[in-house]
């Protein structure tokens, strides 16, 4: 990488670090360009070198944490030789990314942004189908080895059953940040605790004999 592209690097990474924090603290729609620049440190007018839109910021982070989060879903799968175990570091990765990339998260599994009025951002959204895509296809064929070694019941199809998983999970990260306390009081459960047994109860429900927690 020549030194002009490290730099260009640089620049693109603060700003999209700093529209990471204005996002997680106000939401996407009520963050505009001027507060990401202030946010940043930079002219508006230096923002606009690097991105022409609030919404090219926004698929530029959600691609950045969808390619980590591809990522961290293959080495969990290649974590252990037990289907069971390597199911358990799935969640727990996916579990972790929320934590730590929530706007990601949330635009990967909620809600896309497809109708880009730019060719960049056009471009983004292509980028962002292809690896949301190659996600799908790791857990499908990551499901269809567990109909493999005989413990996922095989009348399961990998595709529809990759996406209640996602669905299911997304139901349990968004319940347990919003009703943490609820959860803590009623049922003696911590956070953590709270997501582990609803990753065993999707899994009971897809598993051969309903499965077993991992050790």
């Amino acid at each position: 990488m020549s030194k002009k592209q490290a730099l260009t690097e640089f620049h693109r990474g603060s700003i999209l670090a700093a529209a990471e924090r204005l996002f997680a603290e106000k939401g996407t729609d009520k963050t505009t360009m001027d507060d990401i620049a202030r946010e940043a440190e930079y002219s508006k007018a230096t923002l606009y070198v690097y991105f022409q839109s609030k919404e090219e910021i926004i698929n530029a982070i959600l691609l950045s944490g969808m390619v980590l989060l591809k990522k961290k879903i293959q080495e969990a799968i290649e974590s252990h030789d037990d289907w069971y175990l390597s199911y358990d570091a799935v969640c727990r990765a996916i579990f972790r990314f929320y934590d730590e990339n929530p706007t990601s998260y949330d635009a990967a599994t909620v809600a896309m942004p497809l109708n880009q009025a730019s060719e960049e951002a056009q471009k983004g959204v292509a980028d962002i189908l292809r690896v949301s895509g190659e996600i799908d296809e790791e857990l499908a064929a990551f499901l269809a080895r567990g109909i493999e070694d005989g413990v996922i019941r095989s009348q399961l199809p990998p595709r529809e059953t990759v996406l209640l998983f996602w669905a299911a999970l997304s139901g349990m990260v968004h319940t347990a940040e919003l009703r943490e306390g609820y959860i803590g009081r009623t049922l003696g459960l911590s956070r953590g605790e709270f997501l582990r047994r609803g990753s065993q109860l999707f899994l009971s429900a897809i598993a051969k004999g309903g499965g077993h927690a991992p050790a």
